[in-house]
This record gives structure tokens, sequence and C-alpha cells, in this order.
């Protein structure tokens, strides 16, 4: 929904997304279409494919799906699943990994691409999967890929087991889509808060037993991690990303408040005296969108990318963010997580903020969401003063987050064994 404002700056936000909407509809080219539509004939002819087939077919395969194959963020749930079962020589493990991600040049440079299928999703896809998808006895996928769950939808042999990218608890606007396309017996989805039970139960209408408690393979990474002692205490920042233009991201609230924050030099200050970094890292949108940051301009910051994610969850003693899922990693490390609603007030309807529900849900943040800089500098204060140290109540609702802390990847395994054994 977009909301036509007064001021000069909420009129243009709504000229350019009105015009970048005719803008988008008039180029879908000759040539899009042509390639859509053989992406879905060839969908169509493997479904059919897998169905005809399915007389010859030698269960074997254990398919583990993350796609997005960033290795250095914390998406890949189903890598992590795969290199347990790698780990206990279950040869039949298999892993589809994108072809030109990150973590497949990674992998070849150390020459460990035993049982990795390379693909790509626009080209080869349906001709490599082929003989895994006939032969497999489940997929388990922590990516919303939605031609695997057409092509799971269709085939009534396959097995199917959905990790979500993390818990959720700000996004539930965006959760539906990701299985709604399948039938019920089809939708084994794994959940790690009581908040997704009762998300996925009461809204959804989800069936208990297609509801497996367990949590994110990833959160057994993080109980093996060990602070470096070397390296200084570290506070870091990162904000999820607009969707907007980046010209009106240039002229936004977001933009100047983000920009302010890190030119604060109360705050700076404090944090020089107490040799402690502030790490600031830009959403991988923003940045492959170049969305400018000239780290000249934040003197006491250091700016990293992506790549540094996992180290410094690992490192930094405290998060500031709007709403992004790293708090949750945050949240079981018992590290303490500020939320900062850096554009509020921004009269924008984006997208973004129908489903933070700011105004809805005031406990959401767990009593520490700031909409103005002020309070937010004295809270980051408070806790650099006290050497971060979380309140017992504050760790009381950490961990209701969560069902449990220790053995997820085990307790998967058990759910994964459990689904390819029953006879639905």
């Amino acid at each position: 929904m977009i909301i036509k404002g007064n001021s000069k700056y909420e009129k243009d936000i709504y000229n350019s997304l009105i015009n970048n909407n005719k803008h988008n509809k008039t180029n879908k080219t000759k040539k899009t279409i042509e390639n859509n539509n053989s992406r879905k004939l060839k969908l169509k002819n493997l479904i059919n494919k897998l169905n005809r087939n399915s007389i010859y077919r030698k269960p074997k395969y254990l398919i583990f799906i993350d796609f997005y194959n960033n290795p250095f963020c914390n998406d890949i749930n189903a890598y992590l699943l795969f290199k347990h079962y790698i780990k206990i020589n279950e040869t039949n493990a298999v892993y589809v990994i994108n072809n030109s991600s990150e973590l497949y040049k990674s992998l070849l440079k150390k020459n460990k691409t035993k049982n990795l299928i390379p693909v790509n999703d626009t080209s080869n896809f349906y001709k490599v999967m082929y003989p895994y998808l006939l032969n497999s006895k489940i997929i388990v996928n922590s990516y919303v890929y939605y031609d695997i769950q057409k092509i799971v939808n269709k085939v009534n042999y396959l097995k199917y087991l959905f990790i979500t990218h993390a818990i959720g608890y700000f996004k539930t606007k965006i959760i539906s889509p990701q299985l709604d396309t399948l039938k019920e017996s089809k939708r084994n989805i794994i959940i790690s808060s009581p908040f997704e039970y009762e998300f996925y139960k009461h809204k959804l209408k989800y069936k208990d037993e297609y509801m497996h408690k367990a949590g994110l393979p990833r959160y057994d990474r993080l109980n093996l991690i060990k602070r470096n002692k070397s390296e200084n205490k570290c506070i870091l920042i990162s904000f999820t990303y607009r969707k907007y233009s980046n010209t009106i991201y240039n002229k936004s609230l977001y933009k100047k408040n983000l920009e302010s924050l890190l030119n604060n030099t109360s705050l700076m200050s404090i944090l020089k005296n107490r040799n402690i970094d502030l790490i600031f890292i830009q959403h991988h949108f923003d940045f492959f969108r170049k969305r400018p940051f000239n780290s000249n301009n934040f003197q006491n910051v250091k700016y990293r990318n992506q790549s540094f994610l996992s180290h410094y969850i690992e490192q930094c003693s405290l998060f500031i963010t709007d709403f992004s899922t790293i708090s949750f990693d945050f949240m079981f490390l018992n590290k303490p997580v500020l939320f900062y609603l850096i554009d509020l007030k921004d009269k924008l309807h984006f997208e973004e903020k129908e489903y933070m529900r700011y105004d809805k849900n005031k406990d959401l943040y767990f009593e520490n969401a700031f909409s103005k800089q002020g309070p937010l500098i004295k809270k980051i204060k408070d806790y650099v003063i006290h050497d971060f140290k979380l309140k017992n109540r504050l760790k009381k609702k950490y961990k209701s987050m969560f069902y449990y802390r220790t053995n997820i990847t085990e307790r998967i395994i058990y759910i994964i064994n459990n689904i390819i054994n029953t006879k639905k």
C-alpha cells in the first residue's frame, strides 16, 4: 500500500514508486516472457517424467538444498545438515549448490566437492536434478525455491522437510507464501520457537503432526564458538534493506538516521575510551545495489561486508538492528539486542513497515526498542558500562524464544528419519 503524502519528499517517493511500477510492467520484454515460458515447460516436463518413471525408482538420496549458498552468512542450514551426514559416512547425502556461489568456489579450491550437485537454476537445473529426484528419500530445503515446491507438490512419492531461514518472528507476513503452494501432507516444517508454533497453528492452520520442534542447525555451531580474546570487544550494527530506489534511498530517513548514528560523537567517545570497536555491516541487498557507503565519513567505524558476518556474530557483545533475524543468534548466545526503529516516522508505507508491526506489538522487542537516537545511545552506554550483562528478566525472555539450545542437529536427523519411514 502506498500513501501519497503532502511534503515534496513524500510526493517524490510516491511518484518514484508509481513510475517504477509502470516501468517494470512495460519492460517485460519478449525475451523475458520466452525465458519464463521455457522454464515452465522444463518444469512441467520434469514433473511428468518423474511421475511416469516412478516405477523404476530406487530411493537412496537425501537431498539438501539452500540455494542461497552464502558461506559467510548463517543461511546454510541445509549445508550444515549435509556436512553432518557426510561426517557419519552417509554416502547418499547430496547437496544442491549454485555453481556461481561463493560457497561452491570455496569448496572447489579446497577440492571438497564430494556429493555436491552443482547446478545453474536457469539452464541445467531440471536436467541435472532428474536422477536425484527420481531416487530421493527426502528433500530438505531451507530456501524458498518455488520450483522445488511445485515439483514436490505434484510428484506424490517425494517427501519434503522445510527449515525456515530464521525464526519467524518479525516477518510473519512473508511466512505464509513459503508453504501455501504445498499439499497439507507435504508441509513438514522445522519450528524453533513457541512463537512459531502459535503462528502456524492458529494463523496458518497447520496440524501438529507436520510441525517438528527442533531449531536451526546453525545454532549448534553457535554453541561451539569461543571468543577470540586477542581482539577488542565490539558492537555490531546491521540493518535490513529497504526496497525503494537508490534515488529515494539517498533522501530517506533511513539513510539520514543511520549516518547520524554512525557519526554520534558521544557514542564514539565512550567506545574509544573503553577500547570497544563499532562494526557496521551493510545488508547484501544494499551492497549489491551499490548504495554508497563512504567509510571515510565514519572515522571510528569499522565497515565490513557480509563476508564477515559470522565472525562478528561470534565476536561482538551487543547487536543493534531494526528487525534483522540475526538478532536471534545474539539472543541464543545471551547477548543483548537493541532495536532501533530507524525510520518509524517515515510516512512512506513501504512493505517492511507493514510486517514490522511496531505499533501493534510493543513487547515484541523485549523492552529494548527505540525510535529516537538519544535514548538508544543512553542504553548502549549503559550496556558498555555494565560490561554487556543481561538482566535476569531479559535472559528469561530470550530463553523463551527457543525450544532447544543443544543437540539440534541430532533432533533434526531423528525427524528426517521419521518422515522417511512414515507411510504417508
